[in-house]
């Protein structure tokens, strides 16, 4: 009776959680804190035909519409590749300024926490699209109290992401005091300032270091100069690029992003990823997020800093400007989990109750397995929903003293199905 009643919690929340969704984004709810439910309204990676999620006021269905439909007619042209389906692009096919409908700029000066030399603005001698290109080009003159001026722009309050295959074919710039990056940065800071929400640095190369292309992850616990010399790092070195040119010839950078890694690419060639394990490194004894805020809205950011603490740190040669960043491509692309979902998730298995500090526990699970994907985990504490996690282990704070604690965990799929609930105690005495 008991697990028949959660489970009506259970669709009842569910179904509350999707009448605020968006209905014209594929939903995605990612929460590892366990104070409240989060509403969706992301994108998510999509394999082949499918996959938008809507939803109705009144009952728990998911409703589909075909993915491929839903193409926005600039990336018509886009080749699918493995079910990779464009749902976001800049082709940059037209001239003057960027698309305001992608794209805003971010103008001025100050360092930019780095020590930057650069203003940005938003002229055209800074970023214009000549109907094949977008260049970003960095000058040197006087402008605004700095020596140089560039341009950043960045999709923050147009339109912003999570999960699926984000990608830029590009042309770097050349000369020492260069740093052309390709990142993204959170939508809300939801876990709090720099770095606790994250970064995600897809491709970095400082001018001093030519061939060399960074791409690094930033957390609470592992950020320092740059995220470098930390597990988060991935780094695309000398080795890898030994006759690769970065500087003269376009080539492509890109990650994906789903709840549990993000892997970088270089021309489609894996370079390496980072994986969030409830278990490794002890991190259960602190919140999900220390180690993995990668479960929230992201956008995306193009610029060219001169100088600054690692770009200047063997200073900055004034005879290579105007220096250029030239993009060809950005683009964004989801596979759906949904069209061809015909069987429930398996059961979360082997509970274990990992560390117990007062009234707080961290639990973890065996992952479940689904004939596509996992969208997340469920878990109720003694018959209340306490939230929904993207990885297999949560951190339970405020348990009941003196007591048994019931705890069960549903996984969830991107279909809407749901596995049978794992069941454990938690005793707190």
């Amino acid at each position: 009776m008991l697990k028949k009643t959660l489970l009506l919690l259970l669709s009842i929340t569910i179904t509350l959680t999707m009448i605020a969704c968006d209905p014209t984004s594929s939903t995605t709810t990612t929460t590892t804190t366990v104070s409240d439910s989060t509403t969706d309204t992301s994108k998510t990676t999509t394999t082949t035909t499918t996959t938008t999620t809507t939803t109705t006021t009144t009952t728990t269905e998911v409703v589909t519409t075909k993915l491929m439909d839903t193409i926005p007619e600039e990336c018509s042209g886009i080749t699918i590749v493995d079910g990779w389906v464009p749902t976001w692009c800049d082709e940059f096919q037209y001239t003057g300024g960027v698309d305001s409908t992608k794209w805003r700029h971010q103008n001025g000066g100050g360092g930019f926490g780095n020590n930057e030399l650069q203003y940005y603005t938003d002229r055209s001698v800074n970023a214009y699209v000549d109907g094949e290109y977008l260049t970003i080009t960095a000058l040197k003159e006087s402008y605004g109290g700095n020596d140089y001026t560039s341009s950043k722009i960045w999709t923050q309050g147009v339109e912003d992401f999570r999960y699926g295959k984000i990608e830029m074919r590009a042309k770097l710039p050349s000369g020492r005091g260069t740093w052309p990056a390709f990142w993204m940065m959170p939508s809300i800071s939801k876990y709090g300032g720099w770095p606790k929400s994250g970064e995600i640095d897809i491709m970095e190369h400082v001018g001093y270091d030519p061939n060399v292309v960074h791409g690094t992850l930033h957390t609470e616990r592992f950020y320092s100069t740059n995220g470098r010399g930390h597990s988060t790092d991935s780094l695309i070195d000398n080795g890898t690029l030994a006759s690769i040119d970065v500087l003269n010839e376009f080539h492509t950078y890109g990650i994906i992003w789903n709840n549990t890694s993000i892997e970088w690419f270089f021309d489609g060639y894996s370079l390496g990823s980072v994986s969030y394990e409830p278990t490794k490194n002890q991190t259960y004894l602190l919140p999900t997020y220390v180690d993995w805020p990668f479960d929230q809205n992201f956008y995306i950011i193009l610029n060219l800093a001169i100088g600054g603490n690692w770009g200047g740190a063997q200073g900055v040669d004034d005879s290579i400007f105007p220096a250029t960043f030239v993009i060809d491509y950005v683009r964004v692309y989801q596979q759906d989990y949904i069209s061809d979902d015909v069987e429930n998730p398996s059961m979360p298995t082997r509970p274990q109750v990992l560390s117990i500090v007062d009234r707080t526990a961290y639990l973890t699970w065996a992952p479940s397995t689904d004939d596509n994907a996992i969208r997340r985990y469920n878990v109720f504490v003694n018959g209340n929903f306490k939230g929904f996690t993207s990885v297999n282990g949560i951190q339970l704070t405020a348990l009941p003293s003196g007591q048994d604690n019931f705890i069960m965990v549903f996984a969830e799929d991107y279909a809407g199905n749901f596995s049978d609930a794992m069941e454990t105690v938690i005793t707190i005495g």
